[in-house]
C-alpha cells in the first residue's frame, strides 16, 4: 500500500515538473522570437539557429500544401 502511495506521489511530481518545463520553454521561444533573450555569445547562436529552424519548418510545411 505505502509503494502505491509514493508512486502516485512521484507520478504527480514529475507531471507538475513536466508542466513547468513545458511552460519555460515555451516563454523561453518568445523571448528568442523577440530578441530578448540577450546579446551574449550563445545568445546569438541560440537566435541563429532558431530563427533558421523555423524557417526551414515553413518552408517544409510550404513545400507539403
Amino acid at each position: 500500500m505505502g509503494q502505491n502511495k509514493h508512486a502516485i506521489h512521484l507520478h504527480n511530481m514529475h507531471r507538475n515538473h513536466n508542466q513547468r518545463v513545458a511552460e519555460f520553454h515555451k516563454q523561453h521561444a518568445i523571448q528568442i522570437a523577440n530578441g530578448e533573450n540577450g546579446n551574449g555569445l550563445l545568445a546569438r547562436w541560440e537566435r541563429f539557429v532558431f530563427f533558421k529552424a523555423r524557417d526551414l519548418f515553413k518552408l517544409i510545411k510550404n513545400v507539403i500544401k
